[in-house]
């Protein structure tokens, strides 16, 4: 009779662990709150080597402008570069929008916040790399408009549209205060600021496609 009451006992006992192994306690991290998630991706200062300054306003829209030339251009998080371009079309006399830039890359982040780097001199990556925080992907230059301004890099953070287009792209997100937290070594991520002005605006990627 005792022996029977301990196996029951311990059957019990394993079926309660089966039940709490179900739970959503250990549900799988794809489950858990998004705000969690976040801390999951790293960031890092996006430049090296030469020591940079960088404005807290910009002309039109929210970007920052760093100074520092032949400064390291870096990946701010893990991401793919989405495009790039190596040839500056840039003509003076024309001045079309898009191709102000220069030479650029744009990484889609796995945060899924777009990074825009714009006016490099030198390019070091390809469309469909994966990237790394830190990861070198160009250096600071004097390309596109920049070379009747002064060498610089744009930076630009905005939300990842499905249209080619470049007003987004030059950003929407104030970057300044992101560079201040990754240079004091704080992991502060965008997305919320992503996905706030995205309630804000949610047709800007058309209304911009349209205008491209």
């Amino acid at each position: 009779m005792i022996r029977r009451l301990s196996l029951a006992v311990v059957l019990y006992s394993f079926s309660l662990g089966l039940i709490a192994d179900a739970s959503p306690a250990h549900a799988s991290p794809q489950s858990s709150d998004p705000k969690e998630n976040k801390i999951s991706f790293t960031y890092v200062f996006p430049f090296s080597k030469v020591p940079v300054i960088y404005s807290r306003d910009h002309i039109d829209y929210p970007a920052t402008d760093i100074g520092g030339c032949y400064a390291h251009v870096l990946a701010p998080t893990s991401g793919i570069v989405i495009n790039v371009e190596t040839k500056d079309n840039w003509d003076a006399k024309l001045n079309l929008p898009g191709t102000r830039g220069g030479l650029t890359v744009t990484i889609h982040g796995d945060d899924r916040v777009r990074y825009y780097f714009a006016h490099l001199g030198r390019v070091k990556v390809t469309v469909g790399e994966r990237v790394e925080p830190g990861q070198w992907i160009g250096v600071m230059g004097s390309s596109g408009n920049a070379r009747v301004t002064r060498c610089h890099t744009h930076f630009g953070i905005s939300r990842i549209c499905p249209q080619s287009e470049y007003k987004v792209l030059q950003g929407e997100i104030w970057p300044w205060r992101f560079l201040d937290a990754w240079r004091s070594g704080i992991n502060k991520s965008p997305v919320s600021a992503k996905n706030r002005v995205i309630k804000l605006s949610p047709a800007a990627c058309e209304l911009a496609a349209a205008q491209s």
